[in-house]
């Protein structure tokens, strides 16, 4: 264990001890020495962490001129990739899948005479396939067979739908339905 003179009295005690046992000062084994080497040390590794982390090239920190991309070029890239996505029909299907599903829903369920019960789960969803209705005007088809329609008696039948959907307009176009399944 190791001793050292209290601040105030100078009676040897514990450099851990909370009060001088002659005096009753707190913490009598610290001085402001220590205070001030544990401040920059704390200081020093706040630095290096801020360094560290910090955003930016160590060559534009320097002072070196490094090529930044520019807003225009970021927008050409953005259009580029989304019209590669409307002519690819996985990407395309999927990005507007989510948005097809709640009008189409709408659109089948506004067709019940009765009820209509869902019958979709986690990994089987409403619309579980695509094709092109359209490929130049980008119209897409979703199919699936995930709804019951009742009959006046209450019995329960399964149905197999086709919601055409226009991405450009968000709007269902056709939608055909018939009993059985896919």
């Amino acid at each position: 264990m190791a001793m050292t003179s209290c601040k105030e009295c100078k009676a040897q005690v514990s450099r851990k001890a909370k009060k001088c046992p002659q005096c009753g000062v707190d913490n009598p084994g610290v001085t402001a020495k220590d205070y001030i080497i544990g401040s920059v040390a704390v200081v020093i590794v706040l630095t290096a962490l801020v360094s560290f982390f910090s955003d930016g090239d160590p060559e534009e920190r320097a002072g070196g001129t490094v090529k930044a991309v520019t807003d225009l070029d970021q927008a050409e890239a953005q259009r580029a990739k989304e019209e590669a996505c409307n002519t690819d029909l996985q990407c395309w299907g999927e990005e507007n899948w989510s948005a097809a599903t709640n009008r189409c829903t709408k659109a089948i369920e506004r067709l019940a005479e009765y009820e209509v019960k869902w019958t979709d789960s986690y990994p089987d969803t409403k619309l579980s396939r695509r094709d092109w209705l359209n490929e130049e005007e980008g119209t897409l088809s979703y199919y699936g067979d995930r709804v019951q329609f009742s009959n006046g008696y209450g019995a329960f039948q399964n149905y197999v739908y086709r919601c055409d959907y226009d991405p450009k307009t968000q709007s269902v176009l056709n939608l055909e339905l018939e009993p059985g399944r896919i």
